[in-house]
């Protein structure tokens, strides 16, 4: 059952579309971005639920987008899919509130992961309604952290 609408942001075409192949049948609709400025008309432009991001890309990086988004009042879920997961980036991209990180190239538990952020996209109180054996490495990560 598709639900939402989710924006890939990722300076690699190939990736762009193995991503859209991958969760063409799990949302409404899918917008695409080279960079993090293109991401930022798109989101101007259309209702988006949920944001699948690369962390390194020219023009505009995936921690100045997500600083971008929420210094704009835009709480949407940010799922960082990156092969470059930095110490320093994910940690900057933590305090902007990610939603998770998952590693390039792997498609494991990348569906389950964009369909919570579509579900908290579009209700914010849904997160919260998450089993621990739902919850990714990050976000376990986080939560005993607290």
């Amino acid at each position: 059952m598709a639900q939402g609408n989710l924006l890939i942001t990722d300076d690699e075409p190939i990736i762009l579309k193995m991503l859209k192949m991958n969760l063409a049948d799990h949302v409404e609709k899918i917008f695409t971005a080279e960079n993090g400025r293109e991401a930022l008309a798109v989101l101007e432009k259309e209702e988006i639920h949920c944001i699948v991001c690369d962390i390194n890309m020219p023009v505009m990086n995936g921690v100045e987008l997500i600083k971008e988004v929420r210094a704009r009042g835009i709480q949407l879920p940010f799922i960082f899919y990156t092969a470059h997961g930095e110490r320093e980036l994910m940690l900057e991209a933590v305090k902007y509130g990610a939603f998770d990180f998952l590693n390039k190239p792997n498609l494991d538990g990348l569906e389950e992961v964009v369909l919570r952020g579509l579900k908290a996209g579009s209700s914010p109180s849904a997160e919260e309604d998450i089993s621990d054996d739902q919850l990714s490495e990050y976000k376990k990560l986080l939560k005993e952290l607290n």
